[in-house]
């Protein structure tokens, strides 16, 4: 039995590829073309999205997904 709510933390902690303890990114964004790079302003830091901001990475990968839960 998953004992887990199905709420943003929780998808962020399932699906996000940046995602570490803690909700720390790890920084890594990708644009439409699958390059990828380090962006300072997110590595190391508590996630975005949970704290109620925009995330880049978020939006491009891990929101189509969404509907899907």
């Amino acid at each position: 039995m998953n004992r887990e709510k199905n709420n943003i933390k929780t998808f962020i902690k399932k699906e996000c590829a940046n995602y570490n303890t803690g909700y720390e990114c790890d920084g890594v964004m990708m644009d439409r073309k699958l390059h990828q790079w380090i962006d300072t302003d997110y590595a190391n830091k508590k996630c975005q999205v949970v704290n109620g901001k925009k995330c880049t990475y978020y939006d491009l990968c891990l929101k189509p997904l969404q509907g899907s839960y």
